[in-house]
């Protein structure tokens, strides 16, 4: 690979051999030292001025700092104001576990199965980062466990390039296809948390041609999401993850729907199951956060289920009924 490429090596890599770097020396390292060095900066480390490197540094270290990482830095009383000269450390006592804190090499490997579960699908902003902690903790883990996590996985299209922007703070454009639209909108957005919420992949992103959040539903981007080359939008710290399951908890608890099922049918059992559903005999009232996701769903039953209210609701899964109708008819079915 040659020096001036992109570097091969994964992100969670990298951080790592940062804290082993800054943990091990004892004088602290300056920049410089750091990017001729460290893997994952050292293979692209040409000794000339690379913007692109002393941000992905820059970056580095405000990833670590939100995994609780202490980095210490020390400005010679000599060379005040010569930032070059920083030098950057981790001191044990502050990145060590506290002495009340122990775990066992069993409890360390059920915590690194649980975060290897979702490297590959990633959530993986929180998943690389219990990963690296775990791993540089210097803990031995059972071996019996090693190598049988499962992978998260989903079918989403959009699904991994949005992993990266997320990572990289990058910007997307891609095309949405809202409910009721016939022709899909292109959308210029930087995503900023991506979640799984009953059942359905949802991001958070800053539109920038509304200059505003929202919020996307991944099934419904149609196509490929490309990056805005040589942009990026920087992320104000703050827990969007967070912020974005509160959006839709809310949309659920000022949505409800009532419905009754037949006694005994598949509807009756998975319908049953929601979190959040009060079930009187066959009646069922619960919340939804998007209409046409819960027609779709309901649709899918058949005449297992009847709807009560909303009114809305019933107009959509009658839309789906009559949608198969007439493509049946039209086939000659």
């Amino acid at each position: 690979m040659s020096r001036a490429g992109a570097s091969q090596v994964k992100k969670e890599d990298r951080l790592f051999s940062l804290i082993l770097a800054l943990v091990s020396s004892r004088e602290g390292l300056t920049k410089s030292d750091i990017l001729q060095t460290v893997r994952g900066y050292s293979d692209v480390y040409d000794f000339n001025v690379n913007s692109a490197l002393d941000k992905m540094f820059e970056r580095d270290k405000s990833e670590l700092r939100s995994m609780g990482v202490v980095i210490d830095t020390l400005e010679l009383a000599e060379e005040e104001g010569e930032t070059h000269n920083i030098r950057y450390s981790i001191s044990r006592n502050n990145y060590d576990l506290p002495d009340t804190i122990r775990f066992t090499p069993e409890e360390l490997t059920l915590l690194n199965v649980a975060a290897t579960a979702w490297q590959e699908a990633s959530l993986s902003a929180d998943s690389r980062h219990a990963l690296t902690k775990i791993k540089s903790l210097g803990i031995s883990a059972n071996d019996p466990l090693i190598g049988v996590a499962p992978h998260i996985r989903t079918d989403d299209v959009a699904f991994e390039v949005i992993e990266d922007a997320l990572q990289n703070e990058l910007i997307l454009r891609f095309s949405y296809l809202k409910p009721g639209q016939s022709q899909p909108q292109t959308r210029t957005a930087a995503p900023l948390a991506m979640l799984n919420w009953r059942g359905q992949w949802y991001v958070l992103a800053h539109d920038l041609d509304a200059d505003a959040q929202r919020t996307f539903l991944l099934r419904r981007i149609v196509s490929a999401p490309q990056r805005i080359p040589q942009r990026t939008f920087p992320r104000i710290p703050a827990s969007y993850a967070q912020q974005l399951e509160q959006e839709l908890v809310e949309r659920s608890l000022a949505n409800k729907a009532t419905i009754t099922v037949i006694s005994g049918s598949d509807a009756e059992v998975r319908l049953s199951s929601l979190l959040d559903v009060s079930i009187s005999g066959t009646k069922l009232t619960f919340g939804y956060s998007d209409l046409e996701l819960l027609a779709e769903e309901l649709a899918s039953y058949g005449d297992e289920v009847n709807i009560a209210s909303p009114e809305e609701l019933k107009v959509a899964v009658q839309r789906r009924f009559q949608a198969v109708l007439l493509a049946h008819s039209e086939s000659g079915l």
